[in-house]
C-alpha cells in the first residue's frame, strides 16, 4: 500500500489534496453543528408560553428566554438610544430604559425600535404600567471595536459594565426586552426577524468542496 502511494503520478496533489479534504469535512462538521445550536436555541427562544411575575429581586432565579410580566411600580431612571438597529429594512435605534421599584431595585428594559429621527424627549417612558417580555443576557463587549461614550444618549450595545457604571446602580444578569405594548410610535422587536446564519447552507457547501477536491485527485491519480 505505501509503495503504491509513493509511485502515484500527483503524490504530492494527493497528499495536500487530502489535507484540505479533511479541513473541508472539519470545516462542514462546524457549521453543523453550529446549525444545531442555533435550533435549540430557537426552540428556547420562540416556544416557550409560561408567562412568570417575579419581582424584580427574583428576576437573576430566571433562566434566559423566559417570558416574565414585571407588576411592580415602576419609575424611569434614564434612557439611551441603541445605534445601528434595523426594522423591516429601516434603519434606526432601540430604546433602552433603566427603571427601578420602590425598593431601589433596578431593571434594564428594551422598550422597542424607533427611526433614526427618534430623539429620546419625545417618548413616554412607559411606567405604571405592566412590563412584558423576555429576559436576555447582556452584550458581550468585542476586544476591537467602537467604545460607549460616556454622559451620552446613545450606545452602540447593551453593556451591563458599562451602564452600571454610567449610573451608579446595580443590574440584574438578564434585561428585559419588550414582546408587547412597547408604547406610542415604538415597535415592538420580533426575535423571529433576527438574523439567522445560513449554518446549514454553509454545511452542504463546504461538503461539496471536499468531495469536488477528492474526485480531482483520484482522477489525477488515475485511481478511479
Amino acid at each position: 500500500m505505501i509503495s503504491k502511494l509513493r509511485n502515484l503520478p500527483n503524490k504530492y496533489l494527493f497528499y495536500f489534496g487530502i489535507l484540505f479534504v479533511v479541513i473541508f469535512i472539519s470545516l462542514a462538521y462546524w457549521q453543523f453543528d453550529r446549525y444545531l445550536e442555533d435550533q435549540e436555541l430557537s426552540d428556547r427562544m420562540y416556544y416557550s408560553d409560561i408567562i412568570l411575575e417575579p419581582n424584580l429581586s427574583e428576576v437573576n432565579n430566571i433562566s434566559e428566554y423566559a417570558i416574565v410580566k414585571i407588576k411592580e411600580n415602576l419609575i424611569p431612571v434614564k434612557s439611551w438610544l441603541l445605534r445601528s438597529r434595523v426594522n423591516n429594512g429601516l434603519s434606526g435605534f432601540h430604546i433602552i430604559t433603566v427603571y427601578k421599584n420602590d425598593k431601589d431595585e433596578h431593571l434594564l428594559i428594551n422598550r422597542g425600535w424607533v427611526p433614526l429621527a427618534a430623539e429620546l424627549l419625545n417618548y413616554e417612558y412607559n411606567s405604571n404600567k405592566l412590563f412584558t417580555g423576555k429576559l436576555y443576557e447582556y452584550d458581550q463587549k468585542p476586544t476591537i471595536g467602537q467604545d460607549d461614550v460616556i454622559a451620552s444618549n446613545f450606545i452602540f450595545r447593551i453593556d451591563k459594565n458599562f451602564l452600571e457604571n454610567e449610573i451608579g446602580v446595580k443590574l440584574p444578569d438578564y434585561y428585559l426586552q419588550l414582546t408587547n405594548d412597547c408604547g406610542i410610535d415604538i415597535v415592538c422587536i420580533n426575535p423571529t426577524e433576527q438574523y439567522q446564519a445560513p449554518h446549514l447552507g454553509y454545511t452542504f457547501q463546504w461538503l461539496f468542496f471536499a468531495l469536488c477536491l477528492t474526485i480531482v485527485i483520484a482522477r489525477k491519480n488515475k485511481l478511479i
